[in-house]
């Protein structure tokens, strides 16, 4: 038997191989052309929306934004401000009144408001009643905080030997 025999021609085989190889070579050719194609329009889309103009639109939002939580804070910051600077200050009132009521008396209730003092004290002592008293009227006299005094009521209790006082002064 003769081995090198061959029906189809040589020519015919290189030609079907070639065309094989044509064919995977178009195929690749062609899908890697969409393949590009459709990378560049994906990487277009990408870039518009990540383009200088859009990034400085938000960045000037952002700045917006924030700056007007910044004058809304600074607007609060001067409302509040004022209202601390047009307070009165109790507590130099309170220890100026503290100061003028002597050692030995009781203070049972000490007011202070805009337009008035309420004070009711107790002791079991005219004297420093008296004292007080004095040191009140001193301060109407030098116009410190209260321009009067008005004595509301004075009582002593019998057995027991003690004095209670309430007075009431309008304040300057």
């Amino acid at each position: 038997m003769k081995t090198d025999i061959n029906l189809a021609s040589g020519a015919l085989v290189e030609s079907v191989s070639k065309s094989k190889t044509l064919g995977i070579l178009r195929i690749a050719g062609i899908s890697s052309i969409i393949f590009i194609t459709v990378i560049s329009i994906l990487l277009f889309v990408l870039i518009n929306q990540v383009s200088p103009d859009n990034v400085k639109k938000q960045k000037d939002k952002f700045l917006h934004d924030k700056e007007v939580k910044i004058a809304s804070i600074n607007s609060k910051i001067v409302d509040i401000s004022g209202i601390l600077d047009s307070r009165i200050n109790y507590d130099s009132e309170f220890s100026t009144f503290l100061e003028k009521i002597p050692n030995g008396i009781t203070i049972n209730s000490l007011e202070i408001d805009k337009a008035k003092v309420a004070v009711t004290v107790s002791s079991n002592s005219l004297s420093l009643i008296d004292e007080m008293l004095n040191n009140f009227f001193e301060m109407i006299a030098k116009k410190q905080i209260i321009k009067n005094v008005t004595i509301q009521n004075i009582s002593s209790d019998q057995g027991g030997g003690n004095y209670s006082l309430s007075m009431k002064a309008n304040k300057l």
